[in-house]
């Protein structure tokens, strides 16, 4: 509307797209608006606010919490459509970005980066079987070892399979 109206002043809607998404499942979340709104097709603009949203908001917990099966657009499917290049100042984006691809598109191959303890741990954590992970919470330094591996409460009643 404001590329139609012919008005440059303020910020940009690149900066305008960015400074609104706020938690790491927005930019999923507007992409699906957008989409079912206005088609497939992205203006440049929307582009790059999104991956700059991106840039800023996708770390490692964020990915445990909000990469989800239930959500229309994940990670990965954001980083595809908007081409987001890592944070030069965050050498371990590129690696993040990587994982999260392979978890949408190769889950069965995708492997957490190595540098990044807290997606480590949480794999170590899914790969327990069933009759063993409540011990884990019951255990010495179960809260601990949840927290190390970025579970959330939200998380653990589906991880403990029961109540």
């Amino acid at each position: 509307a404001r590329l139609s109206a012919g008005r440059t002043e303020g910020p940009s809607n690149r900066q305008v797209i960015d400074s609104v998404l706020l938690r790491a499942d927005e930019p999923g979340e507007l992409l699906g608006y957008w989409t079912s709104r206005y088609g497939r097709a992205l203006p440049q603009p929307v582009k790059r606010g999104v991956a700059d949203a991106v840039r800023r908001l996708y770390t490692g917990r964020a990915l445990l919490k909000y990469d989800t099966a239930s959500k229309g657009y994940r990670f990965g499917d954001v980083l595809n459509l908007v081409h987001a290049a890592p944070d030069a100042a965050k050498p371990w984006q590129g690696e993040l970005f990587r994982y999260a691809l392979d978890r949408r598109h190769r889950p069965e191959t995708a492997v957490p980066p190595a540098a990044d303890p807290t997606l480590s741990a949480h794999r170590e954590l899914m790969g327990l079987p069933v009759a063993e992970r409540r011990s884990v919470v019951t255990g010495p330094g179960g809260a601990e070892r949840l927290a190390e591996a970025g579970m959330t409460w939200e998380a653990l009643a589906g991880w403990l399979q029961g109540p």
